[in-house]
Formats: C-alpha cells, structure tokens, sequence
C-alpha cells in the first residue's frame, strides 16, 4: 500500500449526509478528507431532487441552525417552493422546494472546495485499517492508504446496493454507479450490523406523451409568501417553475395498462423539462420530471 495522508476525520460518501458531516469536522478545526466515487455524485439527487417537506423540513432547519449547507443550498437552487399543508394549523406546515438538480450538485462541490481544512478525493474506499479496536485508517480500491483518527460512513445506498426492476436484481449504485461491496464485505467483518433499506425511484414520463390540459395545476406560492429554508438567506427569493401538475392518467406497456398518478411534474420558466419514463417500473408511486 501507498501512504498518501493524514487526517484527523475521513468521510466515506458525499451525499447529504456525507457533505454535512464533512463541512461540520472541517469547521470545527479538524483536518478533514471527503471520498467520493466520482466528484460529479457530490450533492447528487438521482430520484426525487426535493428538499423539505413534512418531518424532513425539520431536519433541513435543525442542519441549518448547527451551520450546515442543506438549506442555503436549497435556498440558491430552488425551482419551485410551496408550503404544504396550508389548509391545516400552523404545527404541521412543511416547507418544501423543488431544486435543480445539476445546480445543487455544483453549488454543493464548490462549497466543499471552498470550506478550509477540508479536501476532496475521488476513490472508492474498500477498507477499514483497524488496530486494537481502533480506526487507523482506510485503503482505496487502488492501494491507496490514509491514516486517520475517525472514519464516518455515510455511503447511503451505495452501501451493498442492490437494483431491483420487477422480479430481476442486481448489486449497483444510483445512476449507474457500482455497489460498494467490497466496503460492505469489509464491515460485515468487523462485526458492524448492517441492514438492508429500500429506496423507490419514480417512473419517467416522456413530457409528449402527457395531456397536460387535463391535469390540476398546482402552483408554487406567490414571491411575496416564499419563506427560505435558512436563516442566513436574505436575498429575495423567485419561483422558477411555472406550475406543478396533478393527475391521474393511464399508460400501456407490454401489453398491460398501468395506472399511474403524478405527484408532480415541474415545468420550467423558459424550457419545458422533458420527462421519461420506464416500462420496467410496473407500480410506480409518482413521476418525476428530469432537466
């Protein structure tokens, strides 16, 4: 193995929670190293780009007021922001946006590559170096080795990930990445529990294939009503979308009709978002709409 560093915290993924977890070490003073299997997953939502909504808008502010990214990212990419459940008291109102994927990624990379004591590395870590019951370190797939004091895991599903489309599977990550086995393989045995969580991606609809002028628009709230997820944000906030769509319609594939209800489906200010979707998803929930 090639020694290549030395750090006092190592996080596995850059996901939400691995962009936090990096930021907040990195901040507090400690010499920090992110890994990520390819810098262009940093901050990446590949099945519903949301941030908010009911439980989940908690946890956006709760990040907020620690000093995390979450929110003023949310706020500097918005598409669209709604407060949800307006028709009942106050206690259950949920702030919700409809980002833009590509520019959340690349306001979360650039904030990374902005943030002092923190580096950015992109490698698959496959490995533990554990010592006396102690972390020391860990190794990439390609021999590289990093001492450390603390090492967070936050893979999310990349974790043992495993892509179901009916009744075939196979081990992968979100948009096409790899599982990370050998990671998983790794900590398994070290005697660390691991659980196994599903995750559902939305079908795609293809934009062309839908009436739209028989779905119910649900608009975003007026400029004047938008509220930001963070409190550090001050300028003044603009939805993007035009409108959301709701609706019950119903598609064929294989030769079987499925019926499928859109949650939403955001159209942009200047160019319709053209939309896709996947005859191998025979129960979707939703549909979403990808720029």
């Amino acid at each position: 193995m090639d020694f290549l560093g030395n750090y006092d915290v190592v996080v596995v993924g850059a996901g939400h929670a691995g962009i936090e977890a990096a930021h907040a070490a990195a901040m507090l003073g400690a010499k920090t190293a992110i890994f990520t299997l390819t810098l262009d997953f940093i901050g990446n939502m590949p099945c519903n780009p949301s941030i908010g909504g009911t439980a989940k808008g908690h946890l956006v502010r709760e990040i907020d007021a620690l000093g995390g990214l979450m929110g003023i990212a949310a706020d500097a990419t918005f598409l669209q922001s709604r407060m949800l459940n307006r028709g009942k008291g106050p206690a259950v109102h949920s702030l919700r946006v409809q980002t833009d994927r590509k520019r959340y990624h690349m306001w979360m990379k650039h904030a990374l590559e902005l943030t002092p004591n923190l580096e950015i590395h992109q490698a698959e870590i496959v490995r533990l170096d554990v010592q006396d019951g102690h972390v020391c370190g860990v190794v990439t797939a390609l021999g590289g080795y990093y001492s450390c004091k603390c090492v967070v895991i936050a893979t999310g599903t990349a974790l043992g990930g495993r892509i179901f489309v009916g009744e075939a599977h196979y081990d992968g990550g979100p948009d096409g990445t790899h599982a990370a086995t050998a990671l998983t393989k790794d900590l398994t045995a070290h005697g660390v529990p691991l659980r196994r969580f599903k995750t559902g991606t939305p079908a795609r609809v293809h934009r062309r294939s839908i009436d739209f002028s028989k779905l119910d628009c649900q608009p975003g709230d007026p400029d004047e009503l938008l509220q930001p997820f963070s409190f550090m944000t001050h300028k003044p906030m603009h939805n993007k979308a035009r409108h959301c769509t709701a609706g019950t319609f119903r598609v064929s594939a294989r030769g079987t009709a499925l019926r499928l209800k859109i949650r939403w489906c955001a159209l942009r200010a200047r160019n319709a978002t053209r939309c896709l979707w996947s005859p191998a998803a025979r129960t979707p929930r939703r549909c979403t709409c990808r720029g």
